[in-house]
Formats: structure tokens, C-alpha cells, sequence
């Protein structure tokens, strides 16, 4: 069933042709040619291979994100089946989670291009890189949970809510690492989950060492906290899910 309504979340999206997913993989390429001219222009912060370094913070952040635009609308999209099947409907945040780590896969495209770019050679530090995009699967599938309630329940604060998430972005070491951030400000940030997932990342595929395990354990447990609260919530409200969308 998992399988089925993920094909058929991808033929609604990009089944009308190729542009729409080729739009979705140009974003990453175009959002790092911006921040690199913020950073190395700008800002005159580069760093180490700083469009690697904002690759490896962008690219995971486009899955979050995509997989929290795909939930917000994601019971409007299946209304048809909600009305006519019966089916565990708790699959459908994990649907849209999946539907979006199609283009996410694809994406890496960007980061193959930036190692060759910058000649940054992998490492054996790139066999974490599995666990590493698992915990950003499953904070991607913890935000669709939450995504498909708050657009259940605040269909108004849809934009709020995408723009409250861009923030954290922003909040986070996604422009500069962690380690050209001094100060109170490289402790506060670290409170954000994004931070620890954007540095596995850039531990993996740019430093060439393992990720620490606070990079991966603390943005897995508050993905698993967020599954763990909001999972019985997503049941209990399921059985209104017919009279809302009907």
C-alpha cells in the first residue's frame, strides 16, 4: 500500500511532464549559486569549499522541506481514495516523505559536481553517509506528520508554517559550518536538529571523518519524539479526515 500511494504521489507530481521534476532539481542548483555569492562575495566568509559546504546543507534541507509542502496538501491530494478506500491512512505522511527522496536522490547530483569541483576526494567516512541520509529521512517523515495536521487543522497558516520552517534554515550552520561560528552563537545553534544533520553531512563528504554521534543521535531522537507524540494524534484525527476534505 506504502509503495502504491508513493507511485501514485509521483505520477500527480511530476507525471505531466519532465519540467516539473526538472524544476525541482534546478532549485538546489540555483538557491547554492546564491548563497555562494552571499558567502564568498558578500559576506567574504568562504571557509573550506564553501559550495560544497552549502551543498551539504541545502540538499538535505530541500527533502525536509519538499516532504513538508508535499503533507501539508498531501490529504487534499488523496481526498478521492480517503473518501472511497479503506486503507491505513497513517501511511500517507510516509508516502510523501517518500515521494520527495526520488528528486533528493537525483539532487546529489550537485554534490557529486561540487567534490569534483572543489577535488574533494570521498573517503571511507562516506560509508556513514547511508545512516546519515536515513536520519534525514526520518526527520523528513517527522515534519509530514506534523505538515498534514497543521494542514488539517490551520489550512491559513500553510505559508506561516513553510516560512517558520525556512527560518530554521537560517538558524542553523546552513550557510557557514559550525566552525566559523563563534561564540554563544555556536552553542545556541546547535539546539536546532539542523545543525547536526548539515554537519553529518559535511563531516561525511567534505572534513573525511565520521560524524559525531550528537550530530546524528540528537536530530534522530527529536524526529522519533516528533513521530512518537504526533502518530497517535494523526490516528485519532483520521476519522474526521473524511468530513474535512468532503
Amino acid at each position: 500500500m506504502l509503495v502504491s500511494l508513493t507511485l501514485s504521489d509521483l505520477r500527480a507530481r511530476y507525471g505531466r511532464g519532465p519540467w516539473q521534476l526538472l524544476k525541482w532539481l534546478s532549485d538546489p542548483f540555483a538557491v547554492v549559486g546564491i548563497y555562494l555569492l552571499l558567502v564568498t562575495v558578500v559576506l567574504d566568509r568562504g571557509g573550506l569549499a564553501p559550495g560544497l559546504s552549502i551543498a551539504c546543507a541545502v540538499v538535505p534541507f530541500q527533502l525536509v522541506t519538499m516532504a513538508i509542502i508535499n503533507g501539508l496538501g498531501a490529504l487534499d491530494l488523496r481526498g478521492s481514495i480517503i473518501l472511497n478506500m479503506r486503507f491505513d491512512r497513517t501511511l500517507i505522511p510516509i508516502s510523501s516523505a517518500m515521494t520527495e527522496t526520488v528528486a533528493f536522490a537525483a539532487s546529489f547530483l550537485l554534490i557529486g559536481l561540487m567534490m569534483t569541483a572543489y577535488q574533494v576526494a570521498p573517503t571511507t567516512a562516506a560509508l556513514w553517509l547511508p545512516v546519515v541520509m536515513g536520519v534525514n529521512f526520518l526527520f523528513a517523515v517527522a515534519f509530514a506528520y506534523l505538515a498534514s495536521l497543521i494542514g488539517l487543522w490551520f489550512r491559513d497558516l500553510r505559508p506561516f508554517f513553510l516560512s517558520f520552517v525556512r527560518a530554521l534554515f537560517f538558524l542553523a550552520p546552513g550557510l557557514v559550518p559550525l566552525s566559523l561560528i563563534g561564540g554563544r552563537a555556536n552553542e545556541l545553534v546547535k539546539v536546532n536538529p539542523l545543525t547536526g544533520l548539515f554537519e553529518a553531512y559535511r563531516s561525511t563528504l567534505l572534513y573525511g571523518h565520521r560524524p559525531a554521534a550528537w550530530q546524528l543521535l540528537y536530530p534522530a531522537a527529536i524526529a522519533v519524539a516528533m513521530v512518537v507524540a504526533l502518530v497517535p494524534v494523526y490516528r485519532r484525527e483520521q476519522r474526521q479526515f473524511a468530513k474535512v476534505i468532503g
